[in-house]
């Protein structure tokens, strides 16, 4: 039930560099992609850890160009047993690696934050975007993967200017017990008053 959820949401709504090559776009006619997905690296997550470390104090990920937001995601509804699908946090986003469409493991466009408790936010993930080519939500010939992952998506714009796109969350310093791909995390909870709920 909590992927059903999931999707419904995204629906509506390497040291060198490692760069891993996004899933192939269907040529015209109609002709599936390939979905060949290469191997996951190995000690990517450790890897990716230490690379992101230093974010953990968010004034340095500002000064590495990733805007502050005070809006905090939460998801606004419960599953069946008055269980919580969870919240993310707050989303730093560097403009000019969303500009670039090249998706690289350790340059992540996204920086999640997530509420320490004493009115402080600490890292908790990161998160992998690329916009959608025809920006159409019906079509997902251009769906990239990242670690045998598919991305999320299309989904559409969370906040006024941003496109239609894809995106994937990876929980690589909170633990999330559902599962360190899954978007929403139940360990996670938005302070009064910087709740912003709709996100995919």
């Amino acid at each position: 039930m909590r992927t059903i959820a999931s999707m419904l949401l995204a629906a509506a709504c390497a040291a060198s560099v490692l760069a891993l090559p996004a899933t192939a776009a269907a040529p015209a006619g109609g002709v599936a992609a390939d979905r060949t997905v290469p191997p996951r690296p190995s000690g990517w997550l450790e890897r990716l850890r230490r690379e992101t470390a230093k974010f953990k104090d968010p004034r340095v990920a500002e000064r590495h160009g990733y805007k502050r937001t005070d809006s905090c995601w939460e998801f606004p509804y419960k599953l069946p047993g008055d269980e919580r699908l969870g919240a993310m946090g707050y989303h730093y986003a560097n403009q000019r690696l969303i500009d670039d469409p090249k998706i690289e493991l350790l340059r992540p466009e996204i920086l999640v934050y997530v509420p320490d408790g004493g009115g402080g936010r600490t890292l908790g993930a990161v998160e992998y975007f690329r916009a959608d080519r025809d920006q159409r939500m019906a079509t997902a010939d251009d769906r990239p993967t990242l670690l045998g992952h598919e991305f999320q998506g299309p989904m559409g714009p969370h906040l006024d200017g941003m496109p239609v796109h894809y995106d994937l969350h990876l929980w690589i310093f909170k633990e999330n017990p559902n599962g360190m791909f899954e978007p929403w995390n139940p360990r996670v909870r938005c302070p009064a008053g910087a709740t912003h709920s709709a996100h995919g």
